[in-house]
Order: structure tokens, then C-alpha cells, then sequence
């Protein structure tokens, strides 16, 4: 759980100083990344740091880098999620096959039952026709 808030806190970082790379206020980034602006101030103080010590177009590729990265993360933790989900849909229809197979066989008992009551009633229909017209 703490990877994915660390995660999260990358993306958001990262988002801050694409933000201010485009020239956007302080006060607007807060605003699009729903950040206070002490935090909007801090990610970019420690980036500024990080840019004196490297060139610019090397801190600009790292940031597109772990950007790139952060989203396929979020998107194999979204792939995973609809794995289970599908995972759980499947046994759910499984379940329900058998339940509905248990039920056919039920239905088809019941029509065997039926079928022999009907053979068993004509059968004394006859057997009675037949003791009738006999007697006669």
C-alpha cells in the first residue's frame, strides 16, 4: 500500500514540474493537482536543487521517464483489478451452470415421474375399458 502512495506522490510531483515547465502561477498548479501551495512550493524547491546539480534536458527525461512509468504501474494495478473482477464474473457463472444444471435434472425427474403417472392412468383406463366392454 505504501508504493502505491508513493506512486501516487511521484505522479503528483511529477505533474507539478510539467506544470511549471509550461509556466503555469504557484497558485494554479495547487489548484490542478490539488495540492497546498507548501507542497507545490517544496516539489518545486526540490527539484530546482536537483536541476543545479544536472543539466536540464537529463531532469526533463527523468521526469518523462518516471511519469511514463507511474502510469504503466497504475495501468497494470488497473489490469489486475479486471483480472480479479473476471476471475470472480467466471466462478460466479460456474456456479450458477451447476445451479442451473441441478435444477434441469430436477425438472426432468419430475417429468419422468409425470410421464409414468400418465402411462399408469392410461393403463388402468384401459384396464377398466376393457372390464367394462367385457362384462357387457
Amino acid at each position: 500500500m505504501s508504493r502505491q502512495l508513493s506512486d501516487r506522490r511521484k505522479t503528483k510531483e511529477l505533474k507539478v514540474l510539467e506544470l511549471h515547465d509550461r509556466g503555469y502561477s504557484y497558485r494554479k498548479i495547487a489548484k490542478e493537482v490539488h495540492l497546498s501551495l507548501r507542497e507545490v512550493t517544496k516539489y518545486i524547491q526540490t527539484i530546482s536543487n536537483k536541476r543545479k546539480s544536472q543539466s536540464s534536458t537529463s531532469i526533463n527525461d527523468e521526469i518523462v521517464l518516471e511519469y511514463r512509468v507511474n502510469l504503466l504501474r497504475s495501468e497494470v494495478r488497473d489490469l489486475k483489478v479486471e483480472r480479479d473482477n473476471l476471475k470472480n464474473e467466471v466462478n460466479d457463472l460456474r456456479v450458477e451452470n451447476v445451479r442451473v444444471q441441478n435444477q434441469l435434472r430436477e425438472k426432468q425427474l419430475e417429468l419422468g415421474v409425470m410421464k409414468r403417472n400418465l402411462k399408469y392412468e392410461k393403463l388402468s383406463q384401459e384396464i377398466l375399458n376393457d372390464i367394462f366392454t367385457v362384462g357387457h
